[in-house]
């Protein structure tokens, strides 16, 4: 089987990690923390995003901090003669993860919230790890395993309890509407890309992968931005909006989302992906600390099960273990 075929058919448990990745058995525990950091840091856009509110439109936000990511990353693709590494056959599932991915995600995320409330949003994103556990049993072949399935359901409450404000009332009255389909599709835009991440990875570094869908995502936005500017006015020049581009860039963009792809490396897409739902914990700390909001005792009930959660379900003593289904 050639370099070019490869990763079409390789399956979980086949892959070959190298020796600087390791092996999910064994996985050391600056891994586990390092798996917590792209939700902490994604939970961070929810604040600069609201500072920039009516100040940058959206789609030219979501182009900024892509390109700002590939002004990094491609320059030393290059240098390193990394971009080499890529069978031209991995071309368009590479594109694919693009716009799923880097173009989409964000951007159908906001479309769905034009639609619905944000309780509503969140549970239904919540839903993330769900649809990636799906797609990677279809795709990949990844088991899911009682464990699993049991991290899943207890994250899953913990962002009710706290999007609900620990009122099963509130729960109970919700009604579902057409953005919340909107905001499904966007959680299927994510996991196809945490599984497809964790197939180009059978042959591509974390690294490789990372900047070269970063840098696909970021010419696919830029003719967007600039339709979008044409009709929306933004002043790019300004020094809070610069600095606002150059952290989401960096860390959000660059530096998470290198992370992410090596912790899907080490765990897979489902173990991953339990970890999503931690955002709105993250975000709860987060504008406590800096909005000056008040921490309830709703938030830190549903923190703490969301927590435990993600440990039931990551923390397998290797990546077959529990009772497959």
């Amino acid at each position: 089987m050639s370099i070019q075929d490869k990763a079409w058919y390789i399956t979980d448990d086949r892959i070959d990690h190298s020796d600087s990745v390791e092996n999910p058995a064994r996985a050391s525990f600056a891994s586990y923390l390092l798996l917590f950091f792209p939700p902490f840091v994604w939970s961070t856009n929810f604040i600069v995003g609201k500072a920039l509110v009516g100040q940058v439109p959206p789609w030219t936000l979501n182009t900024g901090r892509f390109v700002v990511s590939a002004l990094i990353l491609l320059p030393l693709l290059f240098y390193r003669g990394d971009w080499r590494t890529v069978p031209k056959t991995f071309f368009p599932t590479l594109i694919l993860m693009s716009l799923t991915g880097v173009f989409a995600f964000n951007s159908v995320l906001y479309m769905g919230l034009r639609y619905t409330t944000a309780i509503n949003a969140t549970l239904v994103n919540s839903t993330t790890p769900v649809t990636t556990a799906c797609l990677a049993w279809l795709l990949i072949g990844e088991q899911m395993t009682q464990r699993r399935i049991l991290g899943i359901l207890l994250s899953f409450f913990g962002v009710g309890w706290i999007v609900s404000r620990g009122s099963l009332e509130i729960l109970s009255q919700l009604s579902f509407n057409p953005g919340d389909v909107i905001v499904f599709f966007a959680t299927t835009l994510w996991g196809f890309y945490s599984v497809m991440a964790k197939r180009m990875m059978a042959v591509l570094s974390p690294f490789v992968l990372t900047a070269v869908t970063t840098g696909i995502g970021a010419l696919f936005l830029l003719p967007v931005s600039v339709l979008e500017l044409s009709t929306e006015h933004a002043d790019l020049a300004r020094g809070p909006v610069i600095l606002a581009f150059l952290y989401l860039g960096i860390f959000p963009s660059f530096v998470a989302f290198l992370i992410w792809n090596r912790s899907i490396l080490i765990f897979g897409p489902s173990r991953a992906t339990l970890v999503y739902n931690t955002l709105p914990l993250f975000a709860v700390i987060l504008s406590v600390i800096f909005l000056g909001e008040k921490l309830m005792v709703y938030q830190i009930v549903g923190g703490l099960v969301i927590i435990a959660g993600v440990m039931i379900g990551t923390l397998e003593g290797n990546s077959t273990s529990g009772k497959n289904l």
